[in-house]
């Protein structure tokens, strides 16, 4: 009988460790629920990765180029078209844990967000990207694109990474 216990207490440990790598793989995963756009008069909007692929230029329904914003249009001013999209591109990388955390004015919309790895070798892990925003320009007037690079579980000190775009949106 005695045997028969150590059988089972050899194998105990086992069951436990899949157990444990089980519940890691599930919270490592998160959710993939979106949540419901806030009530208030801004839209924020909190990045989440994607899986990697090579960054590309946004390109609009019709097939042509969209406007682009990137790190090198940080505090200036843009003319949009009414109805018109558009996109903001930063790198990022969520690997580390930090991420764009954006706020949209409420005459922008945002048609979608999508984060794409840069090219790495296999098995490279740590590896940053791209993030790209695809926004519409609703109402007419100044609007704002603005963002923070941050950990979201560490506390706002003034010393973060932030960018930021004035869109004019103007009828053609």
């Amino acid at each position: 009988m005695t045997s028969s216990l150590r059988y089972h207490a050899r194998f105990i440990p086992g069951f436990l460790c899949i157990g444990i790598m089980l519940v890691l793989v599930l919270l490592v995963s998160g959710c993939t629920q979106q949540a419901a756009t806030p009530p208030a008069a801004t839209q924020t909007l909190n990045a989440t990765p994607a899986p990697g692929g090579t960054t590309t230029t946004p390109m609009a329904a019709d097939g042509k180029r969209l406007v682009t914003y990137t790190e090198a249009d940080n505090g200036k001013t843009g003319d949009i078209a009414q109805n018109t999209r558009f996109a903001v591109q930063l790198a990022e990388n969520p690997t580390t844990g930090f991420m764009w955390n954006a706020t949209l004015s409420p005459g922008l919309e945002l048609q979608s967000t999508d984060f794409r790895q840069s090219p790495a070798a296999a098995g490279m892990v740590g590896v940053g990207g791209t993030r790209t925003w695809i926004i519409l320009a609703k109402d007419t007037g100044n609007q704002n694109f603005s963002a923070i690079y941050r950990r979201s579980w560490e506390p706002l000190t003034g010393n973060k990474t932030a960018y930021s775009v004035n869109i004019r949106v103007v009828t053609i």
